[in-house]
């Protein structure tokens, strides 16, 4: 009888994919077992560029009531069909657990922090975090599996006949950036309570930063990068830039992808820079240089964690990083940790990642 399993993980597109490494180290120990993933919702498609997960199952709300909403109930129903021998909640707030007790199956592991505040695995990176837990249950042995996303030929396709579309050259490097954030753009109803900027880089340096990379090589073209929510950011630096070279290869994508389409416009650049946000671990899980620019968070728990060395991640060391989900974080008014990241440290990030880059 085949084995299957159900993973459940309702955070952010970073989040889920970090997550999903816990299917791969599953598969890796039975080849024949089934891997189901419960996500949030919109986060299908991730999961066809995902070979170790079976069928994905999205739930329309984190939070929903589960005992009277109809959605759920249509959902437990199909999840309750599938027979599970094991079902694996990774999310620590204990609110999520009337998820895991609804659904059947042979046994059960949690990540849910304890009665006295205690998370299991804090201050690990995630993909370890998640992956150390079916070890404690005796349920897998070996090494940690990274991330991984796998582009089809259509997404490359695709890929092509957007950049075409935008006017890029196919045969000259590409930069992708991504000056949006989303927990900004998930955050909007919080702006009257708390800044929801804080993960952001000033826009001015996404200007200086295009300004002096194309100095350095005019060949350079330019993608800004995000979902619908990132077109207003998106205009504001580029409208910027137009003013200050009109002749400069720029494009902005925001809104005009999917996720597979994302995906394989990811693997198109020869360098992404972003700050901590959902594409950035798509672009680490594809293998693109990236650099990660990072503030507030828990940089140890949420940093990239690419298959190999690919990229890397600037930060400043101040005293009150990690702030993220403390009442420091939400005092914040001078966000010195993201403003202190100068472009010229990404510039020569960039080219310490890849050299070639600056040989116009």
């Amino acid at each position: 009888m085949t084995e299957r399993a159900l993973l459940i993980r309702l955070g952010a597109l970073g989040d889920t994919l970090h997550a999903s490494s816990a299917a791969s180290l599953l598969k890796k120990q039975d080849p024949n077992m089934e891997v189901d993933f419960l996500s949030a919702d919109g986060l299908g498609d991730l999961f066809r560029m995902i070979p170790s997960v079976t069928e994905a199952f999205c739930l329309p709300y984190r939070r929903i009531p589960l005992r009277f909403h109809p959605r759920w109930q249509a959902l437990l129903g199909r999840l309750n069909h599938r027979a599970y021998s094991l079902a694996y909640l990774m999310e620590t707030d204990p609110r999520f657990l009337p998820i895991l007790e609804a659904i059947e199956a042979d046994r059960k592991v949690t990540l849910t922090e304890s009665a006295n505040g205690d998370t299991p695995g804090a201050g690990l990176p995630n993909p370890v975090r998640y992956q150390s837990a079916l070890r404690d249950a005796g349920l897998a042995t070996g090494d940690t599996c990274h991330p991984e996303l796998f582009v089809s030929e259509e997404g490359e396709r695709r890929a092509t006949e957007l950049l075409d579309a935008l006017g890029l050259d196919l045969d000259a490097p590409v930069i992708g950036l991504h000056p949006g954030n989303s927990y900004q753009g998930r955050k909007i109803w919080r702006k009257k309570l708390r800044r929801t900027d804080l993960r952001c880089w000033p826009e001015v340096r996404w200007v200086e930063l295009v300004r002096e990379m194309n100095g350095e090589n005019p060949r350079l073209q330019f993608v800004l990068f995000g979902g619908p929510r990132d077109r207003k950011t998106n205009e504001r630096v580029s409208a910027q830039l137009r003013v200050l070279d009109s002749g400069l290869k720029l494009a902005d994508a925001a809104g005009k992808t999917d996720l597979i389409l994302a995906a394989a416009l990811l693997r198109r650049f020869a360098l992404f820079v972003s700050t901590d946000t959902g594409p950035l671990h798509m672009a680490a899980a594809l293998r693109v240089p990236f650099v990660g620019l990072y503030g507030p968070t828990r940089f140890e728990e949420t940093q990239p964690f690419p298959p190999e060395p690919v990229g890397a991640v600037l930060r400043q060391e101040l005293d009150c990083q990690p702030c993220y989900g403390t009442p420091i974080q939400r005092r914040c008014r001078d966000n010195i940790c993201m403003e202190r990241i100068e472009s010229v440290d990404v510039v020569e990030k960039a080219r310490e990642l890849n050299p070639v880059l600056f040989q116009g």
